[in-house]
């Protein structure tokens, strides 16, 4: 049995994408809720349980891990599936890669020792010094350190601001996460990379410096050249992902990686290119489900 796992009580489109496509080939899948998993450790041994009983899962495709949680939340949900991996189960994003990816100062780390083009960034607790840093770039993006979709992303010119801003989430005790804007066209690149094969790309195309679907973007078609896909393919190969979103952008000096995303929501991508990554993803896990 297949299982797809997130925090959603309802599955989105992505995961009802998965779901159905699995069922479709005649497979058993099942969508559950990550606070649904649980662990019980006893003399007889150690069971990863729902209310319905055991867990009988070969494979897990993790659709997300959480968007809020405490440390204390996510360190359980990262420990039960890693205990499901030392089980056998295997995990779609492997555990280890999907911690990678949701962590911007590990991730941007990995890509840049890889070769892979990334903005200049600085990641500080050190309120000088990120105030210096506004100062040196001129135009600073502030992210989350833990983020998606552009939520909680803010661009500032003036440094007195950022200044303001990066003082409110040092007393709330966040890190400050600050990169160089990268000028570029309205828009940016979503690429789908599974199973170490682009699938394609699509420009996302903005009125806003933001270009994510979330933030109303629209997405459209774009050709997948050679370059693009070494990219992306390498970034994803970097972090350790079977599949991904990888967020690039055009710059003046040439392709810039913005993030790479473990469980992208490919809604928009589906609508711009009318391909389904499912279906691309069950390939691989049919594949898996072989051996």
């Amino acid at each position: 049995m297949i299982a797809i796992v997130a925090e959603s009580p309802t599955p989105d489109e992505p995961s009802r994408d998965i779901y159905f496509e699995i069922k479709k080939r005649g497979l058993g899948v099942r969508y559950l809720p990550i606070q649904r998993l649980s662990i019980e450790i006893s003399k007889d041994g150690v069971v990863v349980a729902t209310r319905r009983g055991p867990l009988d899962a070969s494979i897990v495709l993790v659709r997300g891990l959480g968007y809020v949680v405490d440390f204390n939340t996510l360190m359980r949900r990262v420990s039960t599936l890693r205990i499901m991996e030392r089980t056998g189960v295997v995990t779609i994003n492997p555990v280890t890669s999907l911690l990678l990816s949701r962590d911007k100062l590990e991730s941007i780390y990995l890509l840049k020792n890889a070769g892979i083009p990334v903005p200049p960034t600085v990641v500080t607790e050190d309120l000088y010094y990120g105030y210096k840093t506004a100062k040196e770039m001129g135009k600073i993006v502030i992210k989350p350190i833990q983020g998606s979709r552009g939520f909680g992303t803010m661009l500032f010119e003036d440094p007195e601001q950022a200044f303001q801003v990066m003082r409110t989430l040092l007393i709330t005790k966040n890190p400050l996460y600050l990169q160089k804007y990268v000028e570029k066209p309205n828009r940016d690149i979503r690429v789908i990379v599974i199973d170490g094969r682009p699938i394609g790309c699509m420009y996302r195309i903005s009125t806003s410096w933001k270009t994510n679907i979330a933030q109303g973007a629209v997405g459209v078609a774009c050709e997948l050249t050679p370059e693009l896909e070494e990219i992306a393919v390498k970034a994803t190969k970097t972090l350790g992902l079977i599949y991904s979103g990888v967020d690039i952008g055009e710059s003046g000096e040439g392709y810039v990686v913005f993030e790479v995303n473990a469980s992208p929501d490919w809604r928009g991508f589906k609508q711009a290119t009318g391909l389904n990554p499912a279906t691309y993803l069950v390939d691989y896990v049919q594949q898996i489900a072989k051996r």
